[in-house]
């Protein structure tokens, strides 16, 4: 399960397998808690709050085992899922062991003196949410709504009906939950790292989602659909008083306000061609591991702690928090001290809920191990039976709690007076207990509360959904909440909008109206209101506000950029974007936005817009890419071309930059490039190649391979054979040599290869290339190279050898008559390729050929004792690390924003401590989470392609190879794919940085932990 964690995910995309023999001692133990388990009172005395909080507990062991998700029922109730099962479910339903406890009749210390297991025989849940009658819940592989048909106030289910199915679990950490009800009342829910699911309510809707998402449903299963995309393992939710949905995510940001529609950023996903969604905080808290939010909208706390967000982060044993800072429609969070540290590494704070007494819920999944990559899944000193909730109050000056109360009994008068409470759970409460037994009564004293003057704004903003979702909100009562004299009510008065089915004339002028409110939440929902009803009609109020959104408000903007992309989707609005004359500013904005429309009419109008108005160089570039996607004027190529080379004719970089704009964007199409590309092609490339200036060169290179160029292969050859010519040159033109003639290529690269002269990187770049071509005398080259390569080399040859079956034969037979080291076939990465090749006895044969070796755990003990010596031995400098992360790991990781998101980012990885990170960089394939694992392509022409598959966008699949370079392979030339359980990473990488950077190297990440967040000023700087 998701908070179970996502800390890293995985170095340098690997983590250990279970299957392994532990050395004596366990390289996972950074990732172990040392110290044996607290009771609950000694883990309470290790919990550091600020002056004024205390922390009690509200229940613990044996009542209560491994807590996941947390909510409360309108009676006060708090539901708990827990589970014994995780991280393997249970392989048969009747036999799985998990629950739905409720705790209730709380103590004045906060203690539940009830529990009650409400739904057992579940396997895994993770997501719960109270509902009318019992509860919807998830359960591997299903949502499941729990009833009980004998008490008004539920206390055991005796039925079960699925509402959504079916969902991933290949990844137990990363499935669905965190379910909110939110004021709309729909259900919205995070979906998680590393599964598929594929959903389809009663009327038929349906979506389809890959690894972080969220999306909503109806309480019924009626109805599904798609509220985000991306991120890479949200795992919380949680509702601010406007309606403002916040999610915490593991690996891209902990913090984000979701705007509906968005593309966040995830591991390889694109974007809709508008960017990513914005971000609010550009800190991480110190890790990856981020679990369960709460938005802290209540009185119960000091006014500082008001309006903040709480996040947990479950490897560094806090609760984070954040404060928000405003920029019209956008909060920044602010990173404040953190709200919770805890001296016990047990304590896991995987879900954190408000609760309707003021006070915070923490479920502990309290627990001696974490990590769910970072230690293999049996690892036995995995516990399950400890776990644990607590409350958080304030008991400083006026923080007496509220009591909970049951908000089951109460009549339609206190029901309504319950809308104006300070506390957000109390309000929600009781708007889906008027909705739900309110009746007639309900709705008469609700509407005559919309228009009373003596009313509070939070009774009418959410008297407002109470109508909705009843089907009794008319026209009169929405204007005049539209118009209302506090921005709240006008800002849901909004987002009702957004929801409406028919938007009359009316209501759309009441959005209209919206988007020239004073406050900027009223605009962005009215935004969001008119991207859900595009007209044409909208395209001039909407480009107004995009001209006038000040740059600090991006979610303003976003949605703004958004709303005016969803305008261009429907055909009939392009007839009088066609007959409109856009001023220049118009015009501009327009095409900002048409690279999120996938038509032939926005690739019309990008095309005329790039010849007429100059674009910056990113800008142009992505028009271009979308014009030569989507355009269907055949004459778009040679048009465009023409025009690029007349007024480019200067700036090769750009030309090359556009060049490949097209190439690719065709690609993706599924369409070969027209010949006036072409001819541009071998044109730019001949004038790229003359170049003095080195990237110049390596553009041409490139875009020779991309066109297939005979023309320019002697060129190549020559470059790839002088000595004195950049590295870069040199490996750029081997790929290329390769791409458009393997014949040529491959005796030049077999000298290359077998040459001790040539430097390094360059012999293991032939052989790889050499084993890609996967041809008979590729394969003699590499064998010939073996007999007297090093180490490092001897290991890349091997490997690409493994690859096919003839490559396989020769790599056997070579060890057999003693001309390559046995050792090789020990090597994981090797092992896992022979395999592949499903060659006969190939068991019988490695056991021969590997007889008397040493193990190879034994031999990567004896690696990691070497280079944990050398570290000790040395002084290591971690800014000289931070140079080395630069250059051998920041093409495919980041740290601090710095580096890239091909594979898991690093932020407090330094928490693994040395051993483990040893273990990680020195033995790469010992176990490689699914989504990191390589990929081989085998062409329809023979050759191979190895790498980290990304994405797929349009007819091509986008590869990362070893070095994070990106590799697009048409799906059409794809003969083969095959998933391998290893990483992307080479095997030798260790022995590719030498002995004094790689401890630098090490202490660099060792110094990546979390530290406590200093005070800051207003202006949000430390102080």
């Amino acid at each position: 399960m998701r908070p179970l964690l996502a800390a890293g995910l995985c170095l340098l995309f690997l983590a250990p397998t279970p299957a392994r023999p532990q050395p004596k001692k366990d390289p996972h133990s950074a990732h172990i808690a040392p110290t044996p388990p607290r009771t609950p009172e000694e883990e309470r005395k290790a919990f550091h709050l600020p002056p004024g909080f205390e922390a009690q507990l509200v229940a613990s062991e044996p009542e209560i085992r491994m807590p996941i998700n947390i909510a409360f029922d309108a009676a006060g109730r708090l539901w708990v899922t827990q589970s014994i099962e995780y991280p393997f479910p249970a392989a048969q339903a009747e036999q799985a062991r998990d629950t739905v406890k409720i705790l209730s009749d709380f103590g004045p210390d906060g203690r539940a003196k009830k529990i009650t297991t409400f739904a057992d025989r579940l396997n895994i849940p993770i997501g719960v949410l109270p509902v009318q009658h019992g509860a919807i819940v998830y359960s591997i592989p299903n949502v499941y709504r729990f009833a009980d048909s004998k008490n008004a106030l539920p206390e055991k289910a005796d039925r079960r009906e699925v509402l959504l199915s079916t969902y991933g679990f290949r990844d137990t950490h990363g499935m669905t939950g965190e379910f909110q009800l939110g004021f709309d009342g729909w259900v919205y829910a995070c979906h998680g790292f590393s599964n598929t699911s594929k959903l389809k309510a009663q009327d038929g809707s349906a979506i389809a989602m890959s690894s972080g998402n969220t999306y909503r449903f109806k309480p019924d299963g009626s109805h599904v659909e798609q509220w985000t995309w991306g991120q890479v393992n949200p795992f919380g939710l949680a509702f601010d008083p406007l309606g403002n949905l916040y999610s915490c995510d593991c690996h891209s940001r902990p913090l984000y306000q979701l705007l509906r529609g968005a593309h966040y950023p995830s591991f390889g996903k694109p974007h809709d061609g508008l960017g990513f969604g914005p971000e609010m905080v550009t800190h991480d808290h110190g890790s990856t591991a981020i679990a369960g939010i709460s938005y802290y909208a209540a009185a119960q706390f000091p006014r500082a702690y008001r309006d903040n967000i709480f996040i947990g982060n479950v490897v560094t044993n806090r609760i984070n928090r954040d404060r928000l800072e405003r920029h019209g429609s956008t909060y920044q969070g602010i990173a404040m001290p953190d709200f919770l540290k805890s001296d016990d590494p047990w304590f896991r704070p995987v879900d954190i809920k408000l609760g309707p007494d003021g006070a915070l819920y923490v479920a502990d999944f309290y627990t001696r191990i974490i990590g769910h990559y970072e230690v293999p899944l049996n690892h036995p000193q995995r516990t399950k039976e400890y776990g644990r909730v607590w409350r958080i109050v304030y008991r400083g000056e006026g923080g007496a709690a509220a009591a909970a109360a049951d908000w089951t009994k109460p009549a339609v008068p206190k029901l309504v007076e319950a809308l104006a409470d300070p506390n957000l759970t109390v309000r929600l409460t009781a708007a889906n207990q008027l909705v739900e037994r309110g009746g007639k009564d309900g709705v008469g004293q609700v509407r005559g509360l919309l228009s009373a003057a003596e009313s509070r704004p939070f009774q009418r903003l959410h008297g407002l959904w109470v109508l909705e979702r009843q089907g009794a909100l008319d026209d009169k009562l929405l204007s005049a909440a539209a118009r209302d004299r506090d921005a709240a009510v006008r800002v849901h008065a909004m987002r009702v909008l957004s929801e409406r089915k028919d938007f009359s004339r009316p209501l759309h002028d009441l959005a209209l109206a919206g988007l020239k409110d004073s406050d900027a939440f009223v605009k962005r929902a009215a935004a969001e209101a008119l991207g859900q009803h595009p007209t044409a009609a909208n395209l001039r109020p909407l480009l107004d506000l995009r001209h006038a959104v000040p740059a600090a408000d991006t979610h303003l903007l976003h949605m703004t950029r958004m709303a005016l992309r969803n305008q261009l989707r429907p055909a009939a609005t392009w007839e009088q974007v066609n007959a409109t004359k856009w001023s220049e500013a118009d015009a501009r904005a327009l095409a900002d936005v048409c690279t999120g429309v996938p038509s032939a009419e926005a690739a019309a109008f990008l095309l005329a817009h790039v010849r007429r108005y100059p674009e910056g160089r990113a800008n142009l570039v992505r028009y271009v890419h979308h014009i030569a996607r989507h355009a269907t004027a055949a004459d778009f190529d040679r048009l465009l071309v023409e025009h690029l080379e007349k007024r480019l004719a200067g700036d090769l970089s750009l030309q090359a930059a556009l060049f490949k704009a097209i190439h690719n964007g065709t690609q993706e199409r599924g369409a070969g490039p027209r010949d006036a590309v072409v001819v541009w092609g071998n044109h730019l490339t001949a004038l790229l190649l003359a170049s003095k200036h080195g990237p110049d060169v390596v553009a041409g290179i490139e875009i020779a391979g991309m066109v297939r160029s005979e023309e320019a292969v002697g060129h190549l050859l020559t470059l790839t054979a002088s000595r004195t010519a950049p590295e870069a040159q040199r490996k750029a033109a081997i790929g290329a040599l390769v791409a458009i003639n393997p014949a040529a290529a491959v005796p030049l690269l077999g000298r290359i290869l077998a040459d001790a002269k040539e430097p390094l990187p360059l012999r293991e770049q032939a052989a790889n290339s050499l084993a890609a071509t996967n041809r008979a005398d590729a394969h003699a080259a590499l064998l010939k190279g073996l007999a007297s390569a090093p180490a490092r080399l001897e290991t890349t040859i091997a490997t690409g050898l493994a690859g096919s079956g003839p490559g396989a034969e020769k790599l056997l037979d070579a060890v057999a008559a003693g001309k390559a080291s046995p050792r090789l076939l020990q090597e994981r990465a090797i092992e896992v390729r022979l395999q592949q090749t499903k060659i006969a006895n190939l068991r019988e044969r490695l056991t021969k050929l590997t007889r008397g070796l040493m193990r190879p755990d034994e031999r990567l003990q004896e690696v990691m004792n070497r280079r944990r010596s050398a570290f000790h031995a040395t002084k290591p400098d971690v800014s000289r690390g931070l140079k080395v992360f630069e250059k051998s790991c920041a093409a495919c990781h980041q740290v601090a924003n710095k580096g890239s998101k091909i594979g898991p980012q690093l932020d407090g990885i330094g928490v693994r401590g040395l051993d483990r990170l040893l273990e990680d960089i020195l033995d790469p394939n010992r176990n490689v989470d699914q989504a990191f694992r390589a990929t081989t392509l085998t062409l329809t022409n023979g050759q191979q392609v190895v790498g980290l598959l990304l994405r797929e966008e349009g007819a091509v699949l986008v590869m990362a190879d070893a070095q994070g370079k990106e590799v697009r392979i048409k799906r059409a030339d794809v003969e083969q794919k095959a998933v391998l359980p290893l990483s992307p990473m080479p095997a030798n990488f260790a022995e590719q940085i030498p002995e004094g950077e790689f401890a630098d190297l090490l202490a660099y990440l060792l110094a990546q932990q979390a530290a406590e967040a200093a005070p800051r000023t207003k202006n949000g700087k430390r102080r």
